[in-house]
This record gives structure tokens, sequence and C-alpha cells, in this order.
């Protein structure tokens, strides 16, 4: 049996589609494995949306040139969308360029199978091809343009390439708006909202699986439905109503484009997680109608204090994206007001690219790296303050956590939690004489479960730590557990906790 390889760069969106595309490979009797030196066949998942995506996936793929020996080399996603003549130029040892969504295209393309839906025939099988590599036949326009051109078909049972209890479910592509700074529309075309039938399908199957955690995606989760005629409040109230789900954590929404009131009915679901993710970019009014983004009353701090309202509870995400062309001090100054108004528990700091075709990368005024670099950190350090004084805020509270990993700190640590436990040694503890201990938990070589409170979204904030062994009380703990923590220290994006005895 031949075996695939996948790896994914970017979004949680793109991961969907390697999952997506791994399935169709399962379909046709090639198995996914996580370990590339087995694999028959290597996928690189590029992303495209600026320049450094597009740096990190040439490196990528560079060194699976380099490893490749005898596989099958395949290269798909938003980069290969726009560049695969490119590509093929660059890299002759390339077998298969495709774009985006093209799952059943590059299994055959692979397999030399025929492809399940109509369209050109396959191209010849790649170990039988001399010279340069041959191209999955992607258009010049966005696939996504084309209704028939994904099929999301593939997403129902396709391979996790998270933790078995937890899913990224992605309810739309492409997107709607014309942010000036962004090249999604380019890349991956119009909204198109997935039916709502076909979701709770797949979220039935995710669940009969072991999935006991959704996180729900699309470029602008705020608009779905607005193609189709269904509603987000549908959809969530239908996922809601899956039996065996425990938590629907909703990311992407678009604050312009919906109202507190929309936003409280979804919190009042009870399986949604009170954790709200609604990018900003700024706050600037200027800055904001440069960048064709919402401004007024649902841009103002005003709407993200009203969602807080009897609600403590809420968790509130957000992105800021600095450097914006035109952007000056005063600019930044307005983003710092806001910022301490609002106080988001959670905030990412991006840096501007002046992107080609983007209404933005041809205004004038663009504005230094280094003084984008400058205005980010500013931002961010002000941002640690606000994070922190929100953690210390659960120091002794008692909150229901889900297991993710059990790791051991050393040179396999992908998780990062030897950074973790340093940064705790300087963090807020509970109980001063806990902090003294936890260099002699540390050098105990204990494993530690890396676990998330509804206040952390999956690979996307920080970690609630917990020892295990003699050092803790979590000794059977296991992945996709479900327990009660006790918070007995913080700092800005991690938690130390102790199981809450009884689990």
């Amino acid at each position: 049996m031949k075996k695939v390889f996948c790896a994914t760069l970017g979004c949680d969106k793109n991961l969907v589609d390697s999952e997506a595309l791994l399935g169709r490979f399962a379909v046709k009797g090639v198995q996914p494995v996580d370990d590339p030196d087995v694999a028959d066949i290597w996928v690189l998942n590029s992303c495209g949306f600026i320049d450094a995506a597009r740096a990190d996936s040439e490196t990528a793929l560079r060194e699976l040139c380099d490893a490749k020996e005898d596989r099958t080399l395949v290269v798909c996603g938003c980069w290969s969308q726009e560049h695969g003549t490119m590509i093929q130029e660059r890299f002759p040892e390339v077998d298969i360029v495709a774009g985006v969504g093209q799952f059943d295209q590059v299994v055959a393309a692979c397999t030399g199978a025929e492809l399940v839906e109509e369209g050109s025939p396959p191209p010849a099988s790649p170990f039988e091809m001399a010279g340069a590599a041959p191209v999955v036949e992607f258009p010049t326009e966005p696939l996504i343009d084309d209704p028939m051109a994904v099929h999301y078909t593939g997403m129902l049972d396709r391979p996790l390439l998270t933790p078995p209890h937890v899913a990224f479910v992605k309810i739309a592509e492409g997107c709607n708006c014309a942010c000036t700074f962004c090249r999604i529309p380019m890349i991956r075309g119009k909204q198109n909202s997935r039916p709502r039938a076909e979701l709770v399908q797949e979220v039935n199957g995710l669940v009969a699986r072991g999935v006991t955690e959704i996180q729900l995606v699309s470029q602008n989760t705020s608009d779905f439905g607005r193609d189709t005629g269904e509603k987000l409040y549908d959809l969530v109230r239908d996922l809601n109503d899956v039996q065996g789900l425990r938590s629907i954590r909703l990311l992407y929404l678009y604050s312009g484009m919906v109202s507190v009131d929309d936003l409280r009915r979804l919190l009042d679901l009870e399986k949604v997680a009170p954790y709200l993710d609604l990018p900003i970019q700024h706050a600037s009014p200027r800055i904001l109608k440069a960048m064709k983004r919402p401004g007024g009353d649902k841009s103002s701090p005003a709407f993200f204090q009203a969602l807080r309202e009897g609600r403590p509870d809420l968790v509130l995400r957000s992105t800021a994206l600095l450097g914006f062309p035109g952007e000056e001090d005063e600019d930044v100054s307005e983003l710092a007001d806001f910022l301490a108004a609002v106080e988001f528990d959670h905030l990412g700091a991006h840096n501007y690219s002046a992107e080609i075709g983007t209404p933005s990368a041809k205004m004038p005024n663009q504005v230094p790296s280094e003084v984008t670099l400058d205005r980010s950190a500013l931002i961010m350090d002000m941002q640690t303050d606000i994070s922190l004084r929100r953690q210390e805020a659960r120091l002794g509270q008692t909150y229901d956590v889900v297991v993710d990993h059990i790791v051991q700190p050393g040179p396999d640590d992908v998780h990062g939690v030897a950074e973790v436990l340093e940064s705790l040694g300087e963090g807020t503890w509970q109980d001063e004489r806990e902090r003294a201990a936890l260099a002699g938990v540390v050098q105990s070589g204990v494993s530690f479960a890396v676990a998330r409170s509804y206040h952390f979204g999956y690979d996307l904030d920080g970690m609630v730590l917990m020892p295990l062994g003699e050092a803790g009380k979590g000794e059977r703990l296991r992945p996709g557990q479900w327990l009660q923590a006790e918070f007995r220290a913080v700092t800005p994006y991690d938690v130390w906790a102790t199981p809450v005895t009884g689990n």
C-alpha cells in the first residue's frame, strides 16, 4: 500500500484542505501517514498570503526537493495557485503542481486513477513522465469561482491532523469583502458557503469518531449563508443539538457584519464557548476607511464592551495590522487607546505587507518596515500587560479543561513546554511555595499534560499545563479527557494548573 505525507503551511483553513486531500487519498487506497520518511508521496500544501508566507513555502519546498529521492512530490495550495508556472521552472524535482481545492485532480495525478467528477483526463503518471513537471490544469482565475471546483464531500470522512478530540470545521470558502490589503478573494474567490445540512452531517460524523470540540472557520464566518440564503445562527443551533458534542468555538467573525444581539444569541446556545474571535485590524477611523474595513459603532470600544455586559466570562480575541500605508503615530495612539478600553484577552499584531494586485500596494506613504516593527512591538508590549491582568483574575478559579497532549520536555518538545515552564518561573503565582517548587518539578523529569480551558483556542492561544506523576495529581490523564483544574499560576499567555481532586 502506498503512503502519503502532507506538510501544511498557513492557516487552519488550509489545514482542513490538507485533511480533505488526505481523505481523498485514503478512498483510493493510499494511506495517510505522519512520518515523511515512510511515505511514497509528499504533498506540500502551500501558503501564499503575503511575502513572508511565500518565502516560507519556497524554503519548505526546497527542503523537500533536497530530500525527495524517488518519491512523488506534489505542491498545491495558495502559492501554487498563482505561481504554478514559476514552481515548474524553478523546481524541476516537483512532479505535480496544483492550485487550491483540486483534491480529486491531485489524487488522480498521483495514482493514475480516473477522476471522480467529469473533466479532463488526469495527466500521465509522474513516474512515467520525463522533463518538466506535469501540471494539474489549474485555471488562471480563482478555482473557487466555479461552483463545481471544490467538492466539499471530501471533508466528511477526512483524517484529522489535529488531536482526535478537536477538529476545525470549514463552513465556507473565499470572501466577498474588498479589504484593500488582502489578496484572499484573488486566490480563493468569492464567498462560497457550504450547505448547512452537509455541515451537520460532517460534525455528526466527527463526533462519532471521538471529536468533542469543533472550531468553526472560514475567511469571514459572519458572512456565512449570505450567498445561499442560510444563516449562521441556524447552523450553530443545529450543531448545538449534535449529541456528544461538547464545545463549539467561533473564529473569524467580522464585527462589521454582525450585531451585539446576534452574537449574544449565539453565546446563549449551551455548547457555544464564551469565546469570540473578532479581528479589528485597526481602530483609527481614517485607516479603517483606507482599508475598507467597517468603522462606526460596530468598530468602537462600546461594541465590545456591550458584548461583555452580563458575560464576565467572555473571552475576546482579535488581530491588528500595523504599518498600513499612511499610518501615523496618531493612528497607533488611537489603536492603543482602543485596546486599553476593550481589553482583549488575546491579540495578534501583524505587520503590513504590500501585496501585488491589492489597492493598498499602490497607495502613497508606504510605512518603512523598521517603523512598522517598532509600532508592532509597542502594541504588543501594551497587550502583554492587558493579557496578564486578564489572566491574573482567573488565579485560584476552577475551570473545565480538555487535555490535548501528554508530553515530556526534551529535543522533541514540539509543543514548546520547556519555554512555557521557563516563563512560568517569572509568572504570577497563587502560592509562592509552588513557584519555589517549580524547579524541582521540572528537574524530576515528569511528563506534563498540555490542556486548554475555554479561554484558549486550539493552535491559536496558550496552554494550561499540568504536571503528571509524583509531582502532580494527574497521573491518569489522557488526550481528549475533560476534567476540572484549578489555575495556580499564570503568564500573559499560559497557565499552570492542578487537577481538582475527584476527577
